[in-house]
Formats: structure tokens, sequence, C-alpha cells
């Protein structure tokens, strides 16, 4: 759904546009992207490996670079997009330097986009919900809410154009939280402690995280919004 949605903000770009791609790993949507002929720059702390596949088809249209989200080796207004998908909620307030950055970055008129995690405004489902991050992953910091995205966004001189609340799923479906734990590695004790969560969130909980108990299986989704928004 992320991916359907950020190519549905850049369909207006000309092949031959510069996309910098925050925190990306090296995606199969930079590739992608790669194909429709843009010119992709995937950013990320560890320099990700390029395959020879991805080598000899986009070599010259997609680029690795390991570089510091919170301070880009890049010159302002050197992009015609700048996008983050799920990449800023595990560097906190450094999200807001992030925002900057990507912003800085970009050229007037471009369009940066993030699509991450959120939280509800509730402050206690908020405390619920990124309790439930961090004991999965520890290198989680914050699901930021709608209202502070708004904010991060308009602090780095961004015009936001749409923003849309969602729930990221796994093929139209809730996802699996055994599945969910297993792509992080999370030790057992926690996984313990996340399925007695789940089991007995109260209402406000299961509703927010759409929460679906059936046949032993615990299913659910991650609020989600999409912002794009205009230098």
């Amino acid at each position: 759904l992320e991916y359907s949605t950020v190519l549905f903000f850049l369909q207006e770009l000309p092949p031959g546009s510069r996309i910098l791609d925050v925190g990306s790993g090296l995606s199969i949507f930079d590739s992608l992207l790669a194909r429709k002929g843009h010119q992709v720059i995937a950013l990320d702390l560890v320099r990700p490996a390029m395959s020879r596949q991805k080598q000899r088809d986009w070599s010259a249209r997609l680029e690795a670079v390991q570089g510091d989200a919170l301070r880009l080796p890049f010159p302002g207004d050197a992009f015609d997009a700048a996008i983050s998908i799920s990449a800023l909620e595990h560097m906190g307030d450094g999200d807001r330097s992030a925002v900057r950055e990507m912003a800085r970055v970009a050229k007037p008129g471009a369009r940066v986009i993030v699509v991450d995690s959120t939280s509800p405004e509730d402050d206690s489902l908020d405390r619920q919900w990124n309790y439930i991050e961090k004991l999965r992953d520890p290198s989680h910091v914050r699901n930021y809410r709608l209202s502070e995205w708004r904010a991060i966004v308009a602090a780095a001189g961004l015009r936001i154009t749409s923003e849309e609340l969602g729930f990221a799923t796994e093929n139209g479906r809730g996802m699996d939280l055994l599945a969910w734990v297993r792509r992080m590695n999370t030790p057992p004790a926690a996984v313990e402690d996340l399925t007695h969560l789940f089991r007995n969130a109260s209402p406000a909980l299961a509703a927010a995280l759409r929460i679906e108990i059936a046949d032993g299986a615990i299913r659910f989704c991650v609020p989600q919004v999409p912002l794009a928004a205009l230098r």
C-alpha cells in the first residue's frame, strides 16, 4: 500500500527525475523507480549491497550511498523528490532533522513524501502502542501522532498537500503477530509479553490496532500515515 501511494504522488515526475530515498536499504521499490527511468539515490547508514542483476540492469540509474539521514551528504536543491518509507520511526527527535534535511536537498516545488507508522492521539493508546513497538524491536524510538507529523513537516518549511490515515496490512489482511515478531527476531520472553498484551487488549486498543483473534492466531494492523508535501 505504501509503495502504491508513493507512486501516485510521483506519477507526474518525468523520466530522468532525481529521487532520493532515505533509509531505504536499496529496496525493490527503488529498483521499480529506476525501471521507470528515474535517477534514484538510495541512502542508508549501512551501504546496501547491489546484486549483479541490479548492477547490470540499472547501474546507470540506481546508486547506493552510505550516509546519515540527519546530515545528508548532498547540496541543497539537488533532487526532484525526496521520500522515506518506514524508516524515520527509529530516529526519535532526529526525525525533525531528517525531514529538514530532506526539505533542504529538495528543489523548490519538489515533493517530499514520508510514509511511516503513526500513533493514536489518545495519550493512553499512544503509550501502549509505542510500548508494543519497543517490546518487539528495541531500536524503535517513537511512532508520532498525526498532529506531531504535521508539526514536523511544517517546521521543515514544507506545505502538506495530502495526508490520509490508514493501516499497513499483509495482502489486505491483518498482520500475523508471530510473523511480525519473527522478522525482528524478538526474544521469546518479549513474544510472550506481546501475546498477553494483544489477547488482553482493551476494546479501545483492539479497535485502534484492528486486533482479531481467531483459531489461536492473532492478527492486527499497523496505523500508518502517508504525508505528501511541497517545498
